[in-house]
């Protein structure tokens, strides 16, 4: 679509704006108020929700309205207002306990039957209703806004723009897209027009740390960067389609929703006729629906059918709050129209939710407006790609005078406010007194800098030096005993999002009075490829298994000293599939002729003997390739940014030891091939998997620090069943072929949710099993595990704690059970936890 094209749709947007509104709190008698109750104009679906303090907004036309305000089990009150244009009333309504139920035109005998009669019916043409939509695009808008419960005298009695922003407490984000749709919940925006007012938070203090334990992984990790507590990021995470059975939406639930309307819904609800009225000369069916498991990811609250095409018109749900988990309420309002015969689309979405922090509740809000819908139309077939959304190139320049002249909803005057002051804030922001403020916060020297590191930062030339403190020095089990370690990291950014990073380690051990250390530097010269090099240099203690049990990574027997030089080379070849190449020369030495600590013999035992072998010198060439298929990406300010996958993801890894290269003294070839992925089983949980084969194809001169290790198993802690096992040997290699399958099954309450009282605990069922075959050396190993998991939030973050019963059986160890504690994490960039 031309850009003139788009800019006279924009022009077209605005000419919808409702400036005139209706805004108040709704309590009951004492006071109290009625969080999530509802204001809808009479004899129509258009209404909003109150948020959690009962507080309302409702944008009106000019004119005369009778409005209905209302919340179960308390009488309905109207209220007639008269609005003129631009005009804002305010109306605060109280609301009278009620057990009795008025149906305003239609009084029925049984208004379960009818509503049964009804919901039936809609449940029929609910499959030609989503059938019938192949494809569509249309022009959305989208605010969301943030806003932290706090008084606004506080952030009246600001003195300065500084202080301001300190005590201010809102966010907010919107933005104009052209929204393209494909059935299988394919989803693209193009986005017109962007704008982030949301407000920044002090550094104070960063630590950017290099991780060096775990499986090596060449693909960017990558995690949320904006506001956590922003539920609608994108057509996609925010995709309510009610005509759907399930809705799938892990940052609210651990199971998927059921839709009030599916095609089993009769089993996860109870259905009561409200009433009936006319709308546009066309009848409309009020059904209340009420969940049957109050702990079950299912909605409450009202559905408005449309009689003889029993097509839904509008909802007003809120969830379970016992099934919900970062959030402690969530509502939606959606507005249906028809656009064709059989195509009814959702014109007006409105999400309120509350969410529990520890400075307070915090209210979210977010307003979608869709329009001009153009349905079954060819589209071209290059928009679904895996770039989910796309910016044009000014979408970020648009001005204030933009936004008031093409916004088609009516914001309110603490938002106004807000964004009167964005074009300040803006300015703020990129100004040398706040980076020289962010520079000296930075820099600052505190109680705890000893202990956790002390940094420098200078934005004039980009640069930023860390140095760790104790907690990372400070190494009492090193080889052998005690050793300090100083760290220090020096990263430069360019203007061209072009990284520069150094590394430099240097310890000293004092029962051998020797120094070890090596250097880094590596630069990433093409952010959206991901392409970086890297150099190491240096003389160290290195572990022969970066991903041994956790006493083991700790003993001398998984240590040597290597003297080494590393050049790696990454990048993305095309989307999804990530290569490194590297070339490592080495001089491998044993540890045994050191001094070693006794009191790591008393602590490590048997596991804390070093391996003996003859000093040798080592050339390998290592070519990792992941392939993640089906990669789904943003490109934003230059800066590709990494969402999901659909499919499987492949792994190939190939080693090659280079005799005589630099006198190398080896030779051998090493491929390994695995996959993973993630099932989703709908209602019934989740599923991970992964499977890995490799193969020692040529090993003339191997040695044993090439050979393949596993993860060891650690006595009490349950690690990722997915990449380890539970229950193996703590030093168990193989310079032979391998398989390794691993499983894990999360029910997310499927079962436990039906059982009386333990589903009040909020727990959930996990299992899964493992197998590692080392046929050559007569090596075979199986086991399996349940446990319960529960999911606790802890600030902005959400963690799965579980207690899990591991048994296993294999060919060098009788059968035998045992209790491990594990702990997962969420992204909520990504969607998904970590196992």
């Amino acid at each position: 679509m031309k850009i003139t094209t788009i800019f006279i749709i924009i022009i077209l947007l605005s000419k919808i704006t409702l400036a005139s509104t209706v805004a108040g709190q709704i309590t009951d008698e004492d006071d109290n108020k009625l969080p999530y109750s509802t204001v809808y104009v009479k004899n129509t679906t258009y209404g909003v929700a109150a948020d959690f303090n009962g507080n309302y907004f409702l944008e009106l036309s000019p004119g005369t309205h009778t409005l209905v305000y209302s919340y179960m089990g308390y009488q309905t009150v109207e209220e007639e207002v008269t609005i003129k244009k631009n005009e804002n009333i305010v109306l605060n309504v109280t609301l009278l306990k009620s057990d009795i139920i008025i149906n305003e035109i239609e009084i029925v005998a049984n208004r379960v039957d009818k509503a049964k009669s009804i919901m039936r019916k809609t449940r029929d043409n609910r499959r030609m209703y989503l059938t019938s939509v192949n494809n569509f695009q249309c022009l959305s808008y989208v605010k969301t806004s943030i806003e932290h419960e706090v008084t606004n005298d506080t952030i009246n009695e600001a003195k300065d723009f500084e202080t301001y922003l300190e005590k201010e407490s809102m966010n907010l984000i919107e933005y104009i897209a052209i929204t393209f749709f494909k059935r299988q919940n394919k989803f693209k925006e193009k986005i017109l027009a962007y704008h982030n007012y949301t407000k920044k938070k002090p550094v104070g203090m960063q630590v950017s740390a290099t991780m060096e334990y775990g499986e090596n992984d060449i693909a960017p990790q990558q995690f949320h960067s904006e506001d956590p507590y922003v539920f609608y990021k994108n057509s996609t995470s925010g995709n309510f389609n009610f005509y759907k059975n399930l809705l799938e939406f892990p940052i609210l639930c651990k199971q998927p929703l059921v839709s009030p309307i599916a095609g089993n819904s009769s089993l996860y609800y109870k259905y009561e006729f409200s009433n009936s009225f006319y709308q546009d000369n066309k009848k409309i069916n009020k059904i209340i629906v009420t969940p049957l498991n109050k702990s079950s990811a299912l909605f409450y609250g009202y559905i408005y059918v449309e009689d003889s095409t029993w097509a839904l018109l509008s909802v007003n749900l809120s969830i379970n709050e016992k099934a919900l988990t970062l959030y402690k309420n969530f509502n939606i309002i959606q507005n249906y129209e028809k656009i064709s015969d059989s195509i009814y689309l959702p014109v007006r979405t409105e999400i309120i939710y509350t969410i529990k922090d520890i400075e307070g509740n915090i209210l979210g809000n977010t307003k979608i407006i869709n329009k001009d819908y153009v349905v079954n139309k060819e589209i071209d077939r290059k928009t679904f790609n895996n770039e989910l959304i796309s910016y044009e190139i000014d979408a970020f320049d648009k001005d204030s005078l933009f936004w008031e002249n093409n916004r088609p909803v009516t914001l309110k005057k603490k938002e106004l406010n807000f964004i009167d002051k964005s074009d300040s804030i803006q300015q703020y922001y990129t100004s040398d007194k706040y980076l020289d403020k962010q520079d000296s916060l930075f820099n600052k020297l505190h109680w705890w800098s000893p202990f956790v590191g002390v940094g420098y930062r200078n934005h004039y030339i980009g640069i930023q030096l860390w140095v760790g403190g104790l907690m990372q020095q400070v190494v009492p089990f090193g080889v052998g005993g005690y050793r300090h370690k100083l760290p220090i990291q020096l990263s430069k950014e360019f203007n061209n999002s072009m990284v520069l990073e150094t590394r430099f380690e240097i310890d000293y051990g004092f029962r051998n009075r020797d120094f070890k250390g090596k250097f880094g530097v590596g630069l990433t010269y093409y952010p959206k490829k991901f392409i970086r090099t890297y150099v190491e240099i240096g003389d160290f203690y290195d572990q022969i298994n970066n991903y041994a049990s956790f006493e083991q990574t700790f003993s001398r027997s998984n240590y040597v000293r290597s003297k080494t030089f590393e050049i790696k080379q990454r990048m993305e070849i095309f989307n999804g599939l990530y290569a490194e190449l590297s070339y490592m020369y080495s001089n491998q030495f044993p540890i045994t002729d050191l001094q070693l600590s006794p009191l790591l013999d008393s602590l490590f035992g048997e596991i804390n003997e070093p391996i003996e072998f003859e000093q040798y010198t080592k050339s390998e060439v290592r070519l990792e390739l992941k392939y993640r298929v089906g990669q789904k990406y943003i490109i934003k300010k230059n800066k590709k940014i990494i969402i999901g996958k659909e499919y499987p993801e492949i792994l190939f890894i190939y080693r090659k030891g280079i005799p005589g290269l630099f006198n190398s003294e080896v030779n051998f070839d090493y491929l390994e091939l695995g996959a993973k992925d993630i099932l989703n089983l709908a209602r019934f949980g989740e599923m991970r998997w992964q499977v890995r084969v490799g193969i020692f194809a040529n090993k003339t001169d191997l040695r044993q620090l090439e050979y393949k290790y596993f993860r060891g198993s650690d006595s009490w802690f349950f690690s990722d069943p997915v990449n380890s096992m539970q229950l193996i040997p703590l030093m168990l290699n193989t310079n032979y072929q391998f398989l390794q399958a691993n499983i894990i099954h999360h029910f997310n309450g499927s079962i436990l949710n039906k059982v009386p009282l333990i589903k009040f605990l909020k727990l959930s069922i996990a299992t899964g099993a493992g197998t590692l075959n080392i046929p050559q050396q007569d090596f075979y190993h199986i086991e399996g595990f349940v446990g319960l998991e529960r999911v606790v939030r802890i600030k902005q973050q959400l963690f799965r704690f579980g207690l899990y019963a591991v048994t296993a059986d294999n060919t060098i160890s009788t059968a035998n059970i045992r209790l491990k504690f594990g702990i997962s994490y969420f992204n909520s960039y990504t969607n998904k936890w970590n196992y």
